[in-house]
């Protein structure tokens, strides 16, 4: 089974998705991770999505068409660094591993902002710790971070900036606090269960799902955005809406800072 031209190693149903990317040449480090993977995966609730790149113009493509987790470059392949330098001045969100023989690497690791530079070769054991590591901060990192693609490219935003999200078709529109429209292709049923982790979403409409925390008002069949959009509440939402909304708020008031005093 392949995402995005990636190899789907673990638990195919595994309740946490993680998809890296490794830079090398080197076919017998790609196997060598390849098994880390498959071991991992298969010893726990993870799925992995996996996928060797050895260029730039690869690494491009995989940035634009996955939401990358983790990277580990080789940077004795060619255009290692060049490769490390994109993700880092693309805000890609992922962690990223620089690899190389050469010990002196480990400043421009700095320079991009490596979350680690590994001295080759790389055994086993380190490697199985890294990525259970990354697996732990993913898991934390999705309940608060979002990825959605911006100017092509996957980008980790925090759900408070988030206005509310609309759906047109096969694709979904992000209406940001601070104005800005994101639009990509993508469905409700690949984002609801993202969404929903986070109490302050909720889908009041077979098109939309708003932020509760800009909601300033409800009637009976809209909400009241603070950015002064009136958001529609179909007649299927309608009651679990109200509910829903009268809650949130009433655990917002009790939780605050003024109320606690």
């Amino acid at each position: 089974m392949e995402m995005h031209g990636m190899e789907m190693l673990g638990k195919a149903d595994g309740v946490l998705n993680m998809k890296i990317a490794v830079y090398t040449d080197d076919e017998k480090f790609y196997d060598i991770v390849v098994t880390v993977l498959e071991n991992l995966g298969g010893n726990s609730d993870i799925s992995f999505g996996c996928r060797r790149v050895f260029n730039l113009k690869q690494t491009t493509e995989l940035l634009a068409g996955a939401a990358l987790n983790m990277a580990l470059i080789d940077l004795e392949t060619p255009m290692g660094k060049e490769a490390a330098e994109f993700l880092y001045l693309n805000d890609s969100g992922c962690s990223c591993y620089l690899l190389d023989k050469d010990e002196t690497q480990g400043l421009f690791g700095y320079q991009v902002g490596a979350r680690d530079f590994l001295l080759k070769p790389v055994e086993n054991n380190r490697l199985l710790k890294i990525v259970s590591d990354e697996a732990r901060r993913h898991q934390t990192d999705s309940l608060r971070e979002i990825k959605i693609r911006i100017d092509g490219l996957w980008r980790a935003v925090p759900p408070s900036s988030i206005l509310y999200v609309e759906s047109m078709g096969h694709n979904l529109t992000f209406h940001m606090v601070d104005g800005r429209k994101v639009r990509f292709v993508a469905t409700f049923k690949e984002y609801y269960p993202v969404l929903n982790t986070f109490p302050r979403f909720l889908r009041c409409h077979q098109s939309y799902i708003i932020n509760l925390d800009y909601a300033e008002d409800m009637k009976s069949d809209v909400f009241r955005m603070a950015s002064g959009e009136e958001i529609n509440i179909s007649r299927q939402y309608r009651k679990e809406s109200k509910k829903y909304f009268i809650d949130y708020m009433l655990k917002k008031y009790y939780e605050s800072p003024e109320k606690k005093q």
